[in-house]
This record gives structure tokens, C-alpha cells and sequence, in this order.
């Protein structure tokens, strides 16, 4: 072990991992003139989606897309585990800094891979229109991961959520924790 203290930056890093572990990590807001009373909204969890499903459902079928998108059911036992597997990696590096490069990096390559697999779902999910769609004048479509996208009439705001900004302040705190040791060390070298 480098230090007899453990790291606070790793070890609140590894709480924040998992608190987010049940928290809808990403957000869908759908505006639709079939719903002028309310908007509808489906939030993704890293173990499963929670929302308006069956309203989500029946619009999908007049535009042609299946909803939910088309996210293998083992996406949803592989994100938690990685979380995990973050979580102890964070702890593990809270009591021997040489894991801190290892805990700092980690985070990010998940959020990239997550990021990318995320916005290839959608992208199969706007281009895998049923040809026998009651509105066929909609043309394939791409949503974005964060953003906004217009279909036909309807809007829809695709935004992160309480767990992805946990998930991010958990992994700017393993940086600021892995660049703080990093100087503390190099001024005992000075010293």
C-alpha cells in the first residue's frame, strides 16, 4: 500500500458508483399531438427501461419503430456488473493508489463504449422502419444519444439523468484524485 489513509476522492467515487446503480442512468421526453395533455417520458436504468411504454409502443407503430429499442436484455446484466466492478476497482484504488490510473480511466472507456452502443442502438432503431408503417411518409431517422430530434409531428428530448451525472461526478473525482496524488507526490520527491 502506498498510503495508511485512504484516498476520499476514490472512496466517494465508489459510493457514487453505486448510488447510481438503481437510478435511471438516461431520459426520453416525447412531445406528440396523439398526447396534447402530457408529455411522455421512458427512462432507462442500467437493468431495465421504466416509463410510458405501451403509449411509446403504440405511437412506434404508427411510425414504424419498435419501442423499446432493440437493446439486448444482456446489455441490461452487463451494465450493472460493470458498475460494480467500478465501484470495487474505486475502493481498491482508495487504499493502494497504484490502482488510481486503472480507477481514473475505467470510467471513461465505459462511458465511450456505453455512449457508442447507445447511439448505434438508436441508429438500428430510426433505419428499422416496418415497411407496412401507417405513416409512411416518415423517413428513416437516427435520435441522438443527447439532443433533440423532430419525426413527423412528433418532438423528443433525449437527455441524461440523475444516475449518468453521478456515474460522471464519480469519475471526474478518481481524476481529480488520481492528479492530486500524482502532485503530492511529486513534491515528496522535491522535498
Amino acid at each position: 500500500m502506498n498510503r495508511k489513509r485512504p484516498l476520499k476522492p476514490a472512496l466517494i467515487a465508489a459510493a457514487l458508483f453505486l448510488v447510481s446503480l438503481p437510478l435511471p442512468y438516461w431520459t426520453v421526453i416525447m412531445k406528440a399531438p396523439t398526447y396534447p395533455e402530457r408529455n411522455l417520458s421512458m427512462r432507462v436504468y442500467p437493468t431495465h427501461y421504466e416509463g410510458d411504454i405501451r403509449e411509446w409502443d403504440l405511437i412506434g407503430n404508427l411510425v414504424g419503430v419498435k419501442v423499446p429499442p432493440p437493446i439486448p436484455d444482456l446489455a441490461f446484466e452487463i451494465v450493472p456488473v460493470l458498475i460494480v466492478l467500478l465501484t470495487i476497482i474505486s475502493l481498491i484504488a482508495a487504499f493502494d493508489q497504484r490502482w488510481l490510473a486503472v480507477s481514473m480511466i475505467m470510467p471513461w472507456i465505459l462511458l465511450i463504449g456505453l455512449t457508442a452502443f447507445t447511439q448505434y442502438s438508436l441508429y438500428i432503431f430510426g433505419h428499422d422502419l416496418d415497411p407496412d408503417r401507417p405513416l409512411r411518409y416518415i423517413e428513416p431517422f437516427t435520435p441522438p444519444v443527447i439532443g433533440i430530434k423532430k419525426i413527423g409531428t412528433l418532438l423528443t428530448f433525449h437527455l441524461p439523468h440523475v444516475g449518468s451525472f453521478l456515474f460522471i461526478a464519480a469519475s471526474l473525482l478518481l481524476y481529480w484524485g488520481y492528479r492530486t496524488h500524482k502532485k503530492g507526490l511529486g513534491k515528496q520527491a522535491k522535498a
